[in-house]
């Protein structure tokens, strides 16, 4: 018998739900209905992928 470790998918999930919130975040930077909400729908589009892309690396 012999002993192994087993990986986790955790960088790969939080990564797929930050990827959500992009999603949502781009949706309202096109569809807001003043300058304010569009730049907020930018602003967590963009947070939200930075999160994402670290999200993969740091927890691989």
């Amino acid at each position: 018998m012999t002993a192994g470790t087993t990986g986790s998918d955790t960088g790969l999930g939080v990564g797929l739900a930050l990827a959500a919130i992009v999603v949502v975040g781009a949706a309202l930077m096109y569809v807001g209905p003043s300058q304010i909400n569009r730049a907020a729908g930018f602003g967590t589009a963009m947070i939200a992928a930075i999160l994402a892309v670290s999200a993969f690396h740091v927890l691989e």
